[in-house]
């Protein structure tokens, strides 16, 4: 009798440790509501985990790269090659024109498709299949298969992005390429299908238009692909657009896009989850981490995205905790039940 008095004094404990547990888990999830609503909040978490609280340094160049950047390490691949090569895409010794024919190459399907856009958000390889098939793909798309045809190319390609309402997922994203003839950077945005030149036909750099956003001076467009449309049908619009994002500017501090594509545990979970494969990638240390371009106007978005990033941190803390006492607990419960079903034989 006393045998099933501890007994049932031990499964009282389990299965309050147990539901316990559950409404402490259920609380943490639940206060991570607000970021689970709509993709652009999910892209807010996103970037809180890869927020690096550091200035965004511009100053260098390739090859002398910044630290912490990750660099591409994984070779390109056979079809990236064959693409690079039976394309021509490479321009010997002017890497401001291979920059052109990749953006031309990848305009190409819109122009043979119309564009019929919507996000792709596939592998490298399906995503290109995508762009130049049938015309698909958002900025982001446009961003990543342009890195890995200009690595591919041999050329240097970083990432600008910026956002309209503290870092979250309403935004846009678009390429710069390091010119090693004119010794500068180039902003090239493909998907809006813009580059921007000073008074003396000079391609600018991503921070010299965002000068001339900020100044109000005017935007002297130029079309990567002549014949495909232009991001807006009136400049004016254009400026508009890219003016608002000016003051939430952050750069992606890395350009491995070969090697986060070929990542296993990256693929293999992408496949049931694009954020799953995401946050495999953090985890993994394969996905680059942001670097904002700190201003008085962004101070408050930044110590936001702070805040969040801590309280992610709380949660994952806390949570790994109360799912294994869960799991212990249930286990334990049904053992002890089990055990309490065995008769007891008298000596």
């Amino acid at each position: 009798m006393p045998e099933l008095t501890t007994r049932s004094s031990r499964v009282r404990t389990w299965r309050a440790t147990f539901w316990l547990s559950t409404l402490l888990a259920l609380l943490l999830v639940a206060s991570l509501t607000p970021y689970l609503t709509s993709s652009t909040e999910l892209v807010r978490m996103r970037n809180a985990l890869l927020y690096e609280d550091m200035p965004a340094h511009t100053d260098w160049t390739p090859t002398a790269l910044p630290a912490g950047w990750l660099a591409e390490r994984a070779p390109p691949t056979p079809m990236f090659a064959r693409i690079v090569a039976e394309n021509r895409l490479v321009a010997p010794g002017d890497d401001w024109e291979t920059a052109l024919r990749i953006g031309r190459h990848l305009l190409s399907g819109v122009v043979a498709h119309r564009g019929n856009g919507g996000a792709v958000q596939l592998g490298l390889s399906d995503t290109w299949k995508e762009i130049i098939g049938k015309g698909r793909g958002y900025c982001g798309d446009y961003v990543d298969v342009f890195t890995a045809l200009a690595n591919t190319s041999g050329i240097f390609s970083r990432s600008w992005a910026f956002s309209f309402d503290g870092f979250d997922g309403h935004g846009h994203i678009f390429n710069e390429i390091w010119d090693r003839k004119s010794a500068s950077w180039r902003m090239i945005d493909v998907f809006n299908n813009y580059y921007v030149v000073d008074e003396n036909e000079r391609p600018l750099s991503a921070l010299e238009f965002r000068e001339v956003l900020l100044v109000g001076a005017p935007v002297r467009w130029r079309a990567v692909e002549p014949v495909a449309r232009p991001g807006y049908k009136y400049p004016e619009k254009a400026v508009d657009y890219y003016r608002r994002g000016a003051r939430e500017w952050y750069l992606w501090w890395g350009n491995n896009v070969f090697e986060y594509d070929s990542q296993p545990v990256v693929s293999l979970l992408s496949t049931p989850s694009r954020s799953l494969g995401q946050l495999s990638a953090i985890v993994l240390g394969v996905y680059p981490p942001i670097r904002v371009l700190q201003t008085s106007e962004n101070e408050e978005q930044r110590a936001a995205l702070e805040r969040l990033r801590f309280h992610l941190f709380v949660v994952v803390a806390l949570l790994l905790p109360a799912l294994l006492a869960i799991a212990i607990s249930a286990v334990r419960m049904v053992v002890l039940n089990r055990g309490a079903e065995i008769p007891q034989v008298a000596s």
